[in-house]
């Protein structure tokens, strides 16, 4: 009997069927296919005979006007078959007979061709027939054949599936459910249960039925099976014979060792696990369970050790684990590793738990692990800083630049507007500049890498470089400010590049949280302690409360001005501080909401040199003269490149060249030496300091001027290639002015040492 409720039967009858389902659909479907192509073609093959009757006889209606005989032909041709649609179009185009089968569906837009009408008076077409074919008559024809044809398929995917099924059954099925059947007949506890081989047939060699092979694969299985169980409960009775001797050596360990059974029950303690819980060694072998030994600490809070530790050995799979142990007797929480292992073919114990005291070596190893990870997180912060900085000045070096550039065009000058605009955009390219800036003074404060380079400092020409600095700004903000600096005041002992810093982020602070009409004044005089100098500045701003005076020194901390429009990040004042400390100074701030702030730069006094009033720079006489001097740029990126063509270009007495490689800039070098180099720092094929240590080995190159011309602002760099021997170093976004002053500067100097030399 074929058991349909068999899930074997069930799927091998979905097979076949689907199978068959498969085959009737595909053989059908291209047997109906082949009908159509048949139909289309006849029907095409008919129109195209009733076009070539009815052709010539509408083109002589066409050439004679004659429209009634025009709109009979027409008809004609859509009565049946593939024409739907006639149209009679003049040579002008012009639609004189346009002709639709009646009944027919317009939306279905049949497929349309154009046929020239021709007569033999003329050479050329009179006019155009276009012609409307639609197969859908066909179509139709083809879906009421497969519907008749359907009945017959089922018919036959049936009976074929039938067939195939009783075959498969007969062969496989049957023999497989009595195998299927023996196999539950057996018992699982029974070492010597055997399968019957009753699914060969007799006279027949079992090594040649696949069931049988089966069968009989199976045997020998369950003889396998039954020596490996003697062997483990051999094994099994030699564990407990050496059980004791083994417990003295678990003993003597140093790390904690539980035995358990299968219900966790603790079968052997050593001395140390004993320790580590808070028990003595016998209080733990003959207990129940773990449950009370000792709780373990959570982030949802302390469990038992017994509901700890029961999870992690459903898997049966050996596992390593941290966890705070807190014994339940007396003692201190332990930090603690867990080493859960299964046992195989022990018949009392299951699983074996070593507990070791890892206190001592997570302290050491945290220890060690927090100053790598501070080491690692200060060097990462100072990569990715100096990455940042080096990605962001880049493109700002375009955005200033073409800024400076437009500034100057005179159609820009011009226009009040555009001027505007390309003066907002340079300040804001500034603007981001000082920001990039401030943070990299910040990360180098933090990580104790800011140098400064103490000394005596004139605080005059400083000051007013400051305030040319803030200029534009204050004259934007309707904002006037004043410079007052008393004659025993000037000279203080400080860095001059950090003190510069310090007075511009004093001023355009004061210059950004003004009113229209207000003042600003910076003041230099005696300080009251004897040999101090104190810098003021003084604003008629909004001032601030003594809440916002609080965090006034906390880094991105905007005191709430953060919707003000005014740009800003809150660290200006936080680097401008630490900057002030570093040269032994102090700063202090007055302030009252709604009225103005003072802060208030307090540093060590100090003599002028003796070399205060030197005498200026010689001037470089060729270029007095208006010799034209050549300067030779190395920089791979071309939008750089625009941005110094652009500057350079501002002087009539400079031309500049481009090279995009090092081997291309040392090729233009020995070829034709320039008065100034400028070099990039990363290039494609090296570092700009390579090619500054060839220089300096080159007779003919080594008192060659280089400035370097970077984005990499970080001070490793710029000392870096200043010991190189190069005599400048300009960083990217470039001030065109500055870099100008730069370029004079440096050439000028470089003739007055070759004109020295020349001399002795």
């Amino acid at each position: 009997m074929l058991r349909i409720n068999s899930s074997l039967v069930t799927r091998m009858l979905a097979s076949v069927a689907a199978f068959a389902v498969g085959v009737m659909v595909l053989v059908g479907g291209m047997e109906l296919w082949r009908e159509r192509g048949e139909l289309r073609n006849a029907a095409r093959a008919q129109a195209e005979a009733a076009l070539a009757l009815s052709t010539p006889p509408i083109a002589l209606a066409l050439w004679n006007y004659d429209q009634p005989t025009l709109e009979l032909l027409a008809r004609n041709l859509v009565r049946d078959g593939a024409i739907v649609r006639v149209e009679v179009l003049a040579d002008d185009g012009k639609s004189l007979v346009d002709i639709w089968r009646p009944g027919f569906d317009r939306a279905r837009a049949p497929a349309t061709q154009d046929r020239p009408l021709r007569v033999e008076m003329r050479t050329v077409p009179i006019g155009t027939l276009r012609i409307s074919e639609s197969f859908a008559a066909v179509d139709t024809q083809i879906e009421r054949n497969a519907v008749q044809r359907l009945p017959w398929e089922l018919l036959k995917v049936v009976s074929i599936t039938l067939g195939l099924l009783w075959v498969i059954h007969r062969l496989i099925i049957r023999r497989l459910l009595v195998l299927v059947h023996d196999l539950r007949a057996l018992h699982s506890d029974d070492p010597g249960a055997r399968l019957p081989v009753r699914a060969v047939a007799p006279g027949q060699d079992a090594s040649t039925d696949e069931v049988a092979t089966v069968a009989l694969a199976i045997n020998r299985f369950l003889d396998a099976r039954a020596v490996e169980t003697r062997r483990r409960e051999a094994a099994e009775q030699q564990l407990r014979d050496n059980l004791h001797e083994r417990s003295a050596i678990l003993g003597s360990l140093r790390d904690g060792l539980l035995a358990l059974d299968g219900a966790m029950a603790p079968r052997f303690a050593n001395e140390a696990a004993a320790r580590l819980l808070g028990h003595p060694p016998e209080a733990l072998s003959g207990r129940e369970s773990l449950a009370g030994l000792a709780r373990v600490a959570t982030p949802q809070g302390d469990i038992d050790l017994a509901d700890w530790i029961a999870p992690r050995l459903r898997r049966r799979e050996p596992r390593t684990d941290r966890l705070t142990l807190r014994p339940a007797g007396r003692g201190a929480p332990v930090e603690a590793q867990a080493q859960l292992t299964p046992v195989s073919g022990a018949r009392d114990v299951v699983w074996i738990v070593v507990l070791s005291d890892i206190s001592d070596t997570l302290r050491t190893r945290a220890a060690e692990q927090a100053r790598a990870a501070a080491e690692a997180a200060s060097m990462a912060k100072t990569e990715f800083l100096s990455r940042m900085s080096h990605e962001l000045r880049t493109p700002l070096n375009a955005i200033v630049g073409f800024a400076q550039s437009l500034s100057q065009d005179p159609v820009i000058r011009g226009d009040a507007k555009r001027r505007e605009g390309v003066a907002l955009i340079e300040r804001a390219g500034w603007h981001l500049t000082g920001m990039i800036s401030d943070v990299l003074d910040l990360s180098r404060i933090e990580s104790g890498r800011l140098r400064l380079t103490l000394g005596p400092v004139d605080l005059a020409p400083l000051a007013r470089d400051a305030l040319a600095f803030v200029a534009a700004d204050a004259d934007r903000d309707q904002v006037r400010c004043t410079l007052e600096i008393a004659e025993d005041a000037r000279w203080i002992h400080a860095d001059a590049v950090r003190v510069e810093q310090v007075l511009v982020n004093l001023l355009s602070n004061a210059v950004k949280y003004n009113r229209p009409g207000g003042r600003v004044h910076l003041h230099a005089r005696r300080g009251s302690q004897p040999g101090t100098v104190h810098i003021s500045v003084r604003d008629t701003g909004l001032g601030m409360t003594p809440t916002q005076l609080e965090g006034l020194y906390q880094s991105f901390n905007r005191l709430g001005r953060e919707s003000s429009g005014k740009p800003g990040a809150g660290i200006g004042l936080v680097v401008t501080r630490t900057l002030v400390s570093l040269m032994q100074g102090q700063m202090n701030v007055r302030s009252t909401a709604g009225v103005g702030s003072e802060f208030t730069v307090t540093l060590p006094l100090s003599q002028a040199p003796a070399d205060a009033e030197r005498p200026p720079e010689p001037v470089d006489e060729a270029a007095a003269a208006g010799r034209s001097r050549r300067l030779l740029y190395i920089e791979d990126d071309a939008v750089n490149a625009l941005v110094m063509a652009a500057l350079v270009g501002r002087r009539p007495d400079l031309t500049l060249e481009v090279c995009g490689t090092l081997a291309d800039g040392m090729a233009s070098l020995r070829h034709a030496p320039p008065d100034l180099l400028l070099l990039d720092m990363q290039l494609p094929d090296g570092r700009g300091l390579d090619l500054l240590h060839a220089l300096s080995q080159d007779p003919a190159l080594c008192r060659l001027p280089v400035v370097m011309v970077s984005a990499d602002a970080m001070d490793e760099t710029v000392n870096a290639a200043i010991a190189a021997g190069a005599r400048a170093y300009v960083t990217k976004p470039l001030a065109f002015d500055e870099v100008l002053r730069q370029i004079d500067a440096v050439m000028s100097h470089a003739a007055t040492t070759i004109a020295g030399d020349l001399g002795r």
